[in-house]
């Protein structure tokens, strides 16, 4: 009868556990569904140069690159779309091009990548090692792309975010295809919403979620979450970062930012916070797009940490 017992209790729980995973994957799934709200489109659609920086196997990673009026070189800013690192491609973009549309007024050149998803087949370090090799790969071609060594600035929104964070924090350890000595050097980074700690999330619910892209074991992932999440690296020697994330977010909570705050502040690394209270996980509930002035200060806390960085004049100076 105990034994009985024992085996009606132990499927129980098996049940319980299987119903929890197929709803934290539904959960995900909503996840992977969610589409960033897009910004007005600008009137004229703009024509990219398009590169091929790595082939991977059979699998072809481009890069587009958008120059401002001029011959360059130019200072570039780098793009990496968000997706949760399953989906998205570098014709996100234009979920920004209001982003986009300031940059190229400052006469910083845009560039958006691709890197491996999850839905390929490949899982961390893969796209992050992706992410370096695109940066090596822009060093390496720079007079050839018509753009500026040494000034460089990344960014991203929530998963690509994310990546471009830990690439800047931790230069030299996830070494692709390209050699050590061709990472450029990175000015700093603008991360929407990202993931600073990706041990912040519900440990067993994101692990069981993630089963259908990784094989390990939960100890082993836990080990590579911590050494892929940015806040792991951030030191004093961190170039500076701009977070921008909504006090509102759904998918990636705020607490995820004050983390990260905090332990820049522990380590002495610049980097600073703009906090929007109403803002959930876009870039179109900052703007509030009915009001074009809140879209104006916006765009211009991202041009005066760019100019900064990036060492350049103020744009009323530029026409």
């Amino acid at each position: 009868m105990r034994r009985e017992t024992a085996w009606l209790m132990g499927g129980a729980a098996l049940l319980t556990t299987a119903a929890a995973g197929a709803s934290i994957w539904n959960n995900y799934g909503a996840l992977l569904r969610w589409t960033e709200p897009a910004l007005p489109l600008a009137e004229t659609q703009l024509a990219p140069r398009t590169v091929l920086y790595k082939t991977v196997g059979e699998k072809e990673l481009k890069l587009d690159l958008y120059y401002p009026v001029g011959e360059g070189p130019f200072p570039v800013a780098i793009y990496a779309h968000g997706g949760a690192f399953v989906r998205g491609s570098r014709d996100d973009l234009f979920c920004f091009t209001p982003i986009v549309e300031r940059f190229l007024e400052l006469g910083i050149a845009v560039c958006s990548i691709d890197y491996r998803l999850f839905e390929d087949g490949s899982y961390f370090p893969d796209n992050l090692e992706d992410v370096r090799d695109a940066l090596c790969f822009l060093n390496q071609e720079a007079d050839n792309l018509r753009i500026a060594r040494g000034r460089m600035v990344l960014w991203g929104d929530s998963a690509g975010a994310a990546l471009m964070l830990t690439t800047a924090l931790a230069p030299m350890e996830f070494i692709g295809d390209q050699k050590a000595e061709q990472l450029p050097l990175i000015s700093g980074v603008i991360a929407l919403y990202p993931p600073t700690n990706f041990l912040l999330f519900k440990f067993i619910q994101t692990w069981i979620a993630h089963i259908k892209f990784y094989g390990g074991g939960r100890e082993e992932w836990r080990a590579l979450m911590t050494r892929v999440s940015p806040a792991t690296h951030l030191t004093a020697d961190s170039p500076p970062i701009m977070l921008l994330h909504g006090k509102k977010d759904p998918i990636v909570p705020f607490t995820q930012a004050l983390h990260f705050i905090e332990k820049g502040a522990d380590v002495g690394a610049d980097v600073r916070l703009f906090s929007f209270p109403n803002g959930t996980h876009s870039l179109a509930s900052f703007a509030q797009t009915e009001n074009p002035l809140k879209i104006e200060r916006l765009l211009d806390r991202i041009e005066a940490f760019s100019c900064q960085v990036l060492v350049l004049p103020p744009r009323e100076t530029l026409h």
